[in-house]
């Protein structure tokens, strides 16, 4: 592998948004009569998005009439308190800081709606400094397609062996699999109940940041 890019997940890989996200959902499940989630349990499905989300808190499906009524109530819930305290996971920071000094792009490729995941990088001032941000509405197809990642060589200019992309969600593994790149899986992040990374087939298994630190450096020496 010739590393020239760290390509990230947003949700549960460089950034912790479960408490807004978590604090969405109970807000409406607040507004619908409903009882408080348990935040521990509600974060796991956070990597999977709105829907899933919704089908923890209300137990409903996308087949059920009011699904669609409620996923959009909680995007819009979510979109008014966006980034209170959402912040990057301890340890990430070193890691893009450790990019920019080694001349290794970094970017955002995530399912969340560019409407939503662009405030929060410019917030958190992120924006300017990656290399290429794509959001899950950026192209008519998301992840675990490979159409995101393949997208984000275009903008670069570069092989998709020339990629990590790094993820906490098994989507995030298929996608990079299928665009040709080796993958490594964010282990801090929202695993799914009853998930098992070390099913998905990764090329590597990262349990903090300081172990993505330690990846990235290893690849970038072996260059």
């Amino acid at each position: 592998m010739r590393f020239k890019a760290l390509l990230l997940d947003l949700d549960g890989t460089l950034l912790d948004t479960a408490p807004d996200m978590v604090g969405a959902l109970n807000r409406l499940l607040i507004a619908e009569g409903k009882p408080e989630t348990d935040y521990a349990e509600a974060s796991k499905y956070v990597s999977r998005g709105a829907a899933a989300l919704v089908n923890h808190g209300f137990g409903l499906s996308p087949e059920d009439d009011d699904f669609e009524r409620l996923r959009l109530a909680f995007l819009d819930t979510y979109e008014q308190h966006l980034c209170i305290d959402t912040k990057p996971y301890e340890g990430m920071m070193e890691v893009l800081e450790w990019c920019e000094s080694n001349n290794i792009h970094w970017g955002i490729v995530t399912n969340k709606p560019d409407h939503l995941a662009k405030p929060i990088l410019d917030k958190l001032e992120l924006t300017e400094r990656s290399s290429v941000n794509v959001g899950g509405t950026t192209l008519n197809v998301v992840k675990p397609h490979p159409g995101p990642l393949l997208h984000c060589t275009t903008l670069l200019f570069l092989a998709p062996s020339d990629c990590l992309y790094v993820g906490d969600d098994e989507r995030d593994i298929q996608a990079g699999r299928a665009a040709g790149m080796d993958t490594a899986v964010a282990n801090w992040g929202y695993i799914a109940e009853g998930s098992n990374p070390e099913d998905w087939q990764s090329n590597y298994i990262c349990n903090k940041p300081e172990g993505l630190l330690r990846l990235v450096k290893e690849l970038s020496a072996s260059n």
